[in-house]
């Protein structure tokens, strides 16, 4: 099976999800929410982000297909990569597209300041404009999932924190192995793997990626 169609026959056992809890969610939150479902197109699958590119406003919206499409891919995605990688040891670790350098956002301002959500979706544009820079995608690509973040209502600039501040943040997060960063890149549309990538040019990235 191609890393393209990621999850597409495998079916979970049994997830229950009560769609009408969505309902109360206000729009920032729902937004926020929308970030970890976005993160499985790039990486993984996509057609899926494909059909979210089509479906975005459906689901700010609330519409209850679209949420049970979207509830459903998400689920069947995730399920399939835990399943290959019960462990940890690598697959798994593409679920955290967008988080290295998310929580350095969270960190660097202060945990509760940004929703998780906000920093994860500005995280996957820096972590796609790194994937950019280092050759692995496209750039109108990269664009395309820009736009895809921003009509979801999440932020597309970062705090301006400075390079070192984030760069600090991401060297002792967890997922960072003996203070080197790990980073989870997409590499080709669909696909994506865990590697590191010279401090400079992930400086070079944060500040073209922070708000002036």
């Amino acid at each position: 099976m191609g890393k393209n169609m990621i999850g597409a026959f495998y079916q979970p056992q049994r997830v229950v999800c009560d769609l009408a809890t969505l309902q109360s969610l206000p729009a920032r939150e729902l937004s926020a929410g929308l970030a970890e479902v976005i993160k499985y197109g790039p990486i993984a699958d996509l057609a899926f982000m494909t059909w979210l590119e089509a479906h975005v406003a459906d689901l700010r919206a609330l519409n209850p297909q679209a949420l049970a499409h979207a509830v459903q891919r998400s689920c069947e995605i995730k399920a399939w990569v835990v399943a290959q990688d019960e462990r940890e040891s690598g697959l798994r670790a593409i679920l955290n597209f967008g988080h290295t350098f998310g929580h350095a956002i969270e960190a660097g301002l202060g945990f509760g300041e940004w929703l998780h959500g906000e920093a994860v979706g500005c995280g996957m544009v820096m972590a796609a404009r790194l994937s950019q820079r280092l050759g692995m995608v496209e750039a109108a690509f990269v664009d395309r999932l820009v736009t895809l973040i921003d009509r979801a209502g999440l932020p597309i600039q970062g705090p301006r924190l400075g390079a070192d501040t984030y760069l600090h943040h991401m060297r002792v997060d967890k997922k960072a192995l003996g203070g080197d960063i790990r980073f989870v890149l997409i590499d080709g549309q669909g696909q994506a793997e865990v590697r590191g990538a010279p401090d400079a040019l992930v400086a070079e990235v944060i500040e073209a990626s922070c708000a002036t």
